[in-house]
């Protein structure tokens, strides 16, 4: 280390703290190593290898522990906020039987993401995503992946369609049609929440879009029937979804993305999600690996996050909503494209 990376690491500021974090070294290894080497009056500490501070050489529990960690100090601020939303945020628990999103998590998502995003990819590629299905002001589209809508609204604005989307966090789904009403697209881009285990939409749609949502769905076989039944006659579904493929290329990185996520996932394998597909009745025409282009695409966004943080101080609920993000981001990241992928389904439904 030099003399301004030693007090760099002497003293880290918060986005330091998360580009180490991310990158996978222990800042407060590191921290410790440049303090000691003040102390000794070396400007590089005598076998300090950041190589070897990285997750890799640390225990199971280190990278949680450290968002963990993150997290507490920011929950002890003050908190202030709405009612409404502490309670419609209550409706929906995560297995440690705390709110799965917060008003934090979600603002804490959109600096990761973008405005109006609660996950990767942007509301631009989602909007290339679904051009081969022509959509035009006379054709509908239903959104089973919601978020806080910035897709749909997107869609809808670039497209002069109708587009209803669903979320399953009501949080999510009353931020998200707040913003739509607040543009002018309450009619046009509603956003609504519902719960998978009972859906049952009425109407049919020239395309049903779903990012991400069949994984968390236990019982697939009964939503991925109603999906199929909300598609008109050659009516188009386009499925982005986390399955299944091999065998994990560690079994350690694989369980501790399991206990990592929030939620209990139930991924499909890559080939049991088409076979289902084609068994009611679909038309599978694409089954694409996007694994690579998701993985860039997260970690495109966090190096841009760290960017952004180089001035600027985070509120409590923000701070412990982002560390809650990149935990869960990073564990996905071990294991996507090592047992996990991100694959494209895109079907027709005959006439």
């Amino acid at each position: 280390m030099n003399h301004r990376e030693l007090e760099r690491w002497r003293n880290p500021d918060l986005r330091s703290r998360l580009v180490a974090w991310w990158e996978g070294y222990d800042v407060e290894a590191l921290s410790r190593a440049a303090r000691a080497a003040q102390r000794a009056g070396r400007a590089s500490p005598l076998g300090l290898d950041r190589a070897a501070l990285s997750r890799q050489a640390l225990p199971p529990a280190t990278a949680s522990a450290t968002a963990s960690a993150t997290a507490s100090a920011a929950e002890s601020g003050d908190v202030s906020a709405d009612g409404e939303l502490d309670r419609l945020a209550s409706l929906q628990l995560d297995r440690s039987g705390g709110p799965l999103w917060s008003p934090g998590r979600a603002e804490g998502a959109q600096m990761l993401w973008g405005d109006g995003q609660a996950g990767p990819g942007d509301a631009a590629w989602m909007v290339e995503a679904v051009r081969s299905f022509g959509l035009t002001p006379a054709k509908t589209v239903l959104d089973l992946s919601a978020g806080l809508g910035g897709s749909a609204r997107a869609i809808a604005g670039s497209y002069d369609t109708w587009v209803t989307g669903l979320e399953m966090s009501p949080l999510l789904a009353r931020l998200g049609m707040e913003r739509s009403k607040a543009l002018g697209l309450a009619k046009k881009a509603p956003i609504a929440a519902y719960d998978p285990d009972g859906f049952n939409q009425a109407g049919h749609f020239d395309l049903v879009l779903a990012d991400r949502v069949l994984h968390r769905v236990r019982s697939k076989e009964v939503f991925l029937d109603r999906i199929c039944d909300c598609a008109k006659e050659n009516g188009g579904l386009l499925l982005f979804d986390y399955v299944i493929e091999g065998t994990p290329a560690s079994w350690d990185n694989w369980n501790r993305w399991r206990n990592e996520e929030p939620e209990e996932l139930y991924p499909w394998s890559r080939d049991r999600m088409a076979t289902e597909l084609v068994q009611r009745n679909m038309d599978l025409r694409i089954t694409e690996d996007l694994t690579a282009l998701h993985r860039r695409q997260i970690v495109e966004r966090v190096r841009a996050l760290a960017e952004r943080l180089k001035s600027g101080v985070l509120s409590g609920p923000v701070l412990s909503g982002l560390a809650r993000e990149l935990s869960m981001w990073w564990a996905r990241l071990r294991v996507l494209g090592r047992g996990l992928s991100f694959v494209r389904y895109l079907a027709i439904k005959p006439a």
